[in-house]
């Protein structure tokens, strides 16, 4: 599917169109062809409008209503009420029943395209748009027509799947044996550097925590490590998020449109079993697969919950092709398409993967949505005070410096960044908000999986905007730091200070004239990763140090 020539597609039927039958009639032809027919989905005709009707029940949307206008006739106000309007009437016809209006979405294409939508959350009509037909607004139309035949990356399903399911019981009593009997010592390293920073986070305690045994038993287990157990399950609910993560880069990252990392993934356990799934993940856990798709440099660096791939064996290849078969029959594009879908997404899986009483012990509380949006208003960050503060500068807004000190899973950062794009969309900003996003909207957390949780969210977020961020390599602001407690510094003899970072494996000691300058810093450990994996001995090591200091 070529994105660029459906949009142009798009573009001359319209150009070519006098009146709104002939925008119907080749538009229609248009999205058919190179739409529809390749999704294989069925196009059903109307008089006035286009019904396009998915088969499954679970899907993100059932109908798609697409209403045509002569050209020009979405070029003020008055004009675009009326066409939203007409299509509220269309799918309220249509649907018969009010509760099952958000299971329409509506699309009106003249020589611009806007869609519209029932929010049955906060029970309003929701209108995105109109937006120049351009290579970003046929995403948003594919992506809605996909998601008729593809089940909703909502809660409710995600949760069914990967919550306390089969599959999940299966995948966390097979990593906690691999844990368990790990033949790698860069396996155990990794995992007591986790212990370390997870009771320094959490105050972790097993002799506190009674509900272990339930646990256990959820998963099949009797006297089981604890220890070892909650690092099983982080490291699956680590994997989940890492291929959501990765299907979206694949989803919106250069080169890659509409191809699929999960089916590349099945691919390669097809084609060569388990060499290949572990070659494909090795990609994914080193980073390559955000770096080269959507220029993103620290998604993943140095993840505690990479271990797996030492242990690899069949029986984790058949595991996470299994994973991967089923997270094939969801749309990734459902945060985009229902940002109110996905927002707790990540959160509640956990949620069902560790009882409340477990993780009330050890300190983790989720803030709900609504909470989270009634302190973004006392704190002076509503909406209004967006629109507010953008009266005399318009780009104000974007300039205002957030930061979350102990962001967790990032729902407050989310839900602001959601504002910032309200704002900017009614501003026409949109082309520069990822930029303004990613240098001012900042979290912190000392819990690992918290802040792959917070960059995977901040990702399902933006991703859709990260083409608008330049094409040069950029960073999601979500770190792993402790808010409260600095990296200790000393004076050397020459005079010159470090900063001394303490893990179980031993003290590192970082100039300071380094560590305070993140592009070099950030050169200096991607040398010393790349000389750990190819095993090159310390004089290779300091030929490309110099070569980059």
């Amino acid at each position: 599917m070529n994105i660029y020539e459906i949009t142009n597609c798009i573009k001359i039927a319209v150009s070519q169109a006098r009146n709104e039958e002939e925008v119907r009639v080749r538009v229609s032809s248009c999205i058919e062809e190179n739409i529809l027919k390749p999704l294989g989905i069925n196009q059903v005709g109307q008089l006035e409008y286009t019904l396009v009707s998915g088969a499954r029940a679970d899907a993100l949307y059932g109908h798609v209503i697409i209403e045509y206008k002569a050209p020009g006739k979405l070029s003020n106000t008055s004009q675009i009420q009326g066409a939203k309007k007409q299509v509220i009437e269309y799918i309220m016809d249509e649907a018969k029943d009010r509760s099952v209006w958000d299971r329409y979405l509506g699309v009106i294409i003249s020589d611009r395209v806007a869609f519209v939508r029932y929010d049955k959350r906060n029970d309003t009509w929701i209108l995105r748009g109109p937006y120049e037909i351009s290579p970003e607004s046929v995403v948003k139309l594919i992506e809605a027509l996909r998601g008729l035949s593809r089940k909703s990356l909502s809660v409710d399903n995600i949760v069914k799947d990967f919550g306390p399911s089969q599959i999940t019981k299966k995948a966390v009593k097979l990593l906690y044996d691999k844990q368990l009997n790990a033949k790698s010592e860069r396996t155990k390293l990794l995992f007591r550097d986790w212990m370390r920073l997870f009771k320094q986070a959490t105050g972790y305690d097993p002799n506190k925590l009674k509900e272990l045994k339930e646990l256990m038993a959820e998963y099949g287990l009797t006297n089981a490590d604890p220890d070892e157990l909650i690092f099983a399950i982080h490291t699956y609910y680590a994997l989940i998020m890492k291929l959501i993560a990765a299907e979206v880069a694949y989803l919106y990252g250069k080169g890659k449109f509409y191809k699929s990392y999960i089916a590349e993934l099945e691919d390669k356990y097809t084609e060569s079993g388990v060499n290949g799934v572990k070659a494909a993940l090795g990609e994914l856990e080193s980073g390559g697969v955000f770096t080269k798709l959507l220029g993103i440099e620290n998604f993943l660096e140095g993840d505690y919950f990479s271990w797996y791939l030492e242990e690899m064996d069949k029986d984790l290849a058949d595991f996470i092709a299994e994973v991967a078969r089923t997270l094939s029959t969801y749309e990734m594009a459902t945060p985009q398409l229902e940002p109110e879908f996905a927002r707790d997404l990540l959160k509640r899986l956990y949620q069902n993967l560790i009882p409340g009483d477990i993780r009330h012990n050890l300190g983790e509380y989720y803030t709900p949505d609504w909470l989270a949006e009634l302190l973004l208003d006392d704190v002076g960050l509503s909406l209004d005070d967006i629109k507010k503060m953008g009266e005399k500068e318009t780009l104000k807004p974007l300039e205002k410096r957030v930061l979350d000190p102990a962001c967790g899973s990032g729902t407050f950062l989310v839900l602001y960044i959601s504002r910032l794009r309200r704002y900017a969309e009614e501003h026409f900003l949109t082309d520069i908000l990822p930029n303004y996003v990613l240098e001012n909207v900042v979290g912190y957390d000392l819990n690992p999986l918290a802040v792959l949780a917070a960059r995977t969210n901040y990702l399902l977020a933006i991703a859709d905007l990260l083409a608008h961020a330049g094409g040069g390599s950029v960073e999601i602001p979500i770190y792993l730091a402790d808010s409260i407690m600095i990296g200790e510094r000393y004076e050397l003899k020459d005079g010159k200070h470090v900063y001394v970072l303490r893990t179980v494996a031993g003290e590192f000691k970082i100039p300071k004239d380094i560590a305070e300058k993140p592009d070099l810093l950030r050169k200096v450990l991607d040398e010393v990763r790349t000389c750990l994996e190819n095993k090159c001995n310390p004089s290779d090591l300091f030929k490309g140090l110099n070569c980059i200091t």
